[in-house]
């Protein structure tokens, strides 16, 4: 009877590297031969007998790819590439096969540069606003409930003001901050937080007080390869 050979496979990739010989190369020589030693160095006597072998093979594949993006692109070295590629073993990670190449090819188009990100401490106070009606239900529980929530966090570290819409002093304030419907919570007298529940307010509250980052000097800088490497490109679409 015949005993048909067990045979492993499935797709692998490498991370994105330059595109110059040696990256490339060791690139996919980490993924295919890493995931090779991975998966069958348990194996032991009969997977390192595969092992000149693998070596063999990991160097003819990539020629192949290598010869054959340079034969497109004639220079790859100024591109970053990945790598997909579907490997097949036997059952001792002898390499039998590779199959589903595909070699992504990218082109760096600039660099943003950002040139401090200023921590900026958690702040000692805040202030709310709360806009409502007493004629509106939720107003009326969200009145209730958010004493209760400012005394949990800490209300010597929080100026409170009630603003109530349907009085002229709640309608200049509204107009103001371009309140239109209640309930409405203003922190630090920005981004109206719509009728929140307990949780949303809470979190909303905590995160006022947190420290932030603030970029200063931003700036994209488009990279000097990009024009030659376009029209490289457009060369080859011209084909």
């Amino acid at each position: 009877m015949q005993v048909l050979s067990k045979t492993k496979e499935f797709e692998i990739s490498t991370v994105v590297v330059s595109g110059t010989r040696n990256l490339f190369k060791a690139a996919l020589s980490r993924s295919l031969l890493g995931v090779t030693y991975k998966k069958f160095s348990r194996r032991k006597g009969k997977f390192f007998a595969n092992r000149v072998h693998n070596e063999i093979v990991m160097e003819g594949v990539f020629d192949c790819l290598y010869e054959s993006l340079l034969s497109t692109l004639r220079n790859v070295s100024d591109l970053d590439i990945k790598t997909k590629l579907k490997p097949e073993w036997d059952e001792n990670g002898k390499l039998l096969s590779v199959s589903d190449l595909a070699v992504s090819v990218y082109m760096k188009v600039g660099e943003l540069k950002i040139q401090k990100l200023q921590v900026i401490d958690s702040i000692d106070s805040i202030k709310i606003d709360l806009f409502f009606s007493e004629i509106d239900a939720r107003s009326r529980k969200l009145r209730n409930d958010l004493p209760k929530i400012i005394e949990e966090i800490g209300k010597q570290r929080i100026e409170f003001a009630e603003h109530d819409f349907l009085s002229p002093k709640g309608q200049q304030m509204a107009q103001a901050y371009g309140i239109t419907t209640v309930p409405t919570v203003l922190i630090n007298a920005e981004n109206p937080i719509l009728d929140p529940d307990e949780n949303q307010l809470r979190q909303e509250i905590e995160k006022a007080f947190q420290a932030r980052v603030e970029p200063t000097g931003i700036e994209f800088i488009p990279d000097s390869l990009l024009k030659p490497n376009v029209k490289v490109l457009s060369q080859i679409n011209a084909r």
